[in-house]
């Protein structure tokens, strides 16, 4: 008896001697010493929080501990809702990205003391993929792969997610927080470049006190082999290291203006630029996707100033040409001439009509753009660049939209991550947020190489009835009394005559 007994205590110090030696390698959230930027994202009381960084930069041990503490009413930092807390984990997929990433650390950081019944095994609703704690609190997790309407429900307290989420699970998660004003945030390598994340979250913290983001460089991880780092570096593009390395943002696929933008030299103030240069106005048209127009003057020394813009969905042509009448009363100024998108020529087989023609009968007379995509972008990169440092494109301030898309647009990327791999780089421009640029390059595009200011673009007119197909449809007289109007400041002549599509030379 007394050596059964004796086996008995020697097992139960074993016991604890190894749970010690455990809790001293994995350790949970009582011996959790976060690194600089894991503090900095603890510590703020945003109701939204971004904490984007690197791989292996602490960004989804931050998140799972700021998941514990709301869950058991411990955080150190701030204040929380007193248990019973409900919340919500989401990650990419529920085979890896919950099942072998954010489960575990959960596990790793909450104390079995803490669970309902001791242990996971009593905690955890594997079939609902609920966590329920003895204090009340539970946590559910989910996964992007879940149809949008899973997301619905009662709210929440809290929600955090994993990786860069879909807009619209987004978007219902946050509904769940309303009732409570709860709090959400996001943990990620911004992978995807720039998304919706970085316009609607990363941007807007520098404006809304409501919104926070925390950037962590790989190197800013005390705990990381940097051996390793750099053998896991050594095989990236220069663009997937400030994803991987430092968790920034960029554009996936190569930015197509990095080299030529500078929003230090090419961004002025507005201004509206004197009557006697050369006016000039551009137009990209869409319905679901917005109709551009921008307003740009040529000095006479060549130099393009994009001045105006307008820029609007869901609206048909006679408003969109009534709002172009209406700036130009307002700049007191009508353009020399409209150049635009080549695909308005197309006739509509049931009207017998085209967007080209309804302008035209409401007297906005456009004669059609180059629609060589190459050949426009070198054309705008050219006039970025300018001359010995000096740039031959100026855009102002308040045409936001344009700034907006210039420096974010890139090429075109393969579909998949085995066609990336197996292919040479695409050479077309991907064809998203893209409005306001293809409306710039039409408009250089109409220019002269060398540019003084003063040439204006002479439109064929029996060329144009043959270009828009539909000669029964349209007089060739009125086309000519339509277009061949001057301006109100018209007086010089015309430089030389192009073909009706522009961008050939002069």
């Amino acid at each position: 008896m007394r050596q059964k007994k004796i086996r008995n205590e020697k097992e139960v110090f074993q016991g604890i001697s190894s749970g010690l030696k455990m809790a001293a390698l994995r350790p949970n959230m009582h011996g959790y010493n976060p690194h600089e930027k894991q503090m900095q994202f603890h510590g703020s009381t945003a109701h939204k929080r971004l904490f984007a960084g690197g791989n292996r930069s602490g960004k989804t041990v931050g998140g799972a501990i700021e998941c514990v503490w709301w869950l058991t009413g411990q955080h150190p930092f701030r204040e929380t809702p007193k248990p019973p807390v409900r919340g919500r984990i989401v990650a990419v997929d529920l085979l890896h990205g919950v099942e072998q990433i954010v489960k575990p650390e959960i596990a790793r950081w909450l104390p079995s003391s803490y669970l309902d019944g001791g242990s996971w095994s009593e905690a955890y609703d594997r079939e609902a993929r609920i966590l329920r704690l003895a204090n009340g609190s539970q946590v559910e997790f989910m996964s992007y792969e879940q149809d949008v309407e899973k997301f619905a429900g009662t709210s929440r307290h809290f929600v955090w997610f994993d990786e860069e989420p879909p807009r619209d699970i987004y978007e219902e998660c946050v509904m769940r927080l309303i009732d409570t004003q709860g709090s959400l945030w996001l943990t990620m390598t911004p992978t995807e470049g720039m998304t919706w994340v970085f316009d609607e979250i990363y941007e807007a913290a520098a404006t809304n006190d409501d919104i926070d983001c925390v950037t962590v460089d790989l190197t800013e991880n005390p705990h990381v082999n940097y051996g390793e780092v750099e053998a896991f570096l050594s095989g990236l593009t220069a663009e997937e290291k400030e994803m991987r390395l430092k968790g920034k943002f960029v554009q996936i696929g190569g930015l197509i203006y990095s080299k030529y933008f500078d929003k230090t030299k090419h961004i002025i103030d507005p201004f509206i630029p004197p009557p006697e240069w050369l006016h000039f106005a551009g137009m990209d048209h869409g319905f679901n996707n917005p109709t551009c127009w921008l307003w740009g003057a040529v000095d006479p020394d060549g130099r393009i100033f994009i001045y105006y813009e307008h820029y609007e969905s869901s609206q048909i042509v006679s408003y969109h040409a009534a709002k172009v009448h209406e700036i130009n009363a307002r700049i007191e100024r009508n353009p020399d001439y409209f150049v635009g998108d080549p695909s308005i020529r197309n006739v509509d087989p049931i009207t017998g009509t085209s967007i080209l023609l309804e302008y035209m009968d409401h007297d906005v007379p456009i004669v059609l753009g180059n629609n060589d995509v190459r050949a426009g972008i070198n054309r705008v990169s050219r006039y970025l660049e300018g001359i010995d440092g000096h740039p031959k494109l100026y855009i102002t301030k308040n045409c936001t939209n344009l700034l907006s898309e210039l420096p974010r647009l890139r090429w075109s990327v393969w579909s998949s991550k085995k066609l990336v791999s197996d292919r040479n780089k695409k050479e077309e421009q991907h064809k998203k947020n893209d409005h306001a640029c293809d409306t710039l390059r039409y408009m250089i595009d109409s220019r002269p190489e060398y540019d003084d200011g003063t040439a204006i673009p002479k439109v064929s007119y029996e060329h144009l009835a043959r270009q828009m197909g539909v000669g029964v449809a349209v007089s060739v007289n009125r086309v000519d009394e339509e277009l061949a109007k001057p301006s109100q400041t018209q007086n010089r002549e015309y430089a030389s005559v192009i073909d009706f599509n522009l961008g050939g030379e002069f």
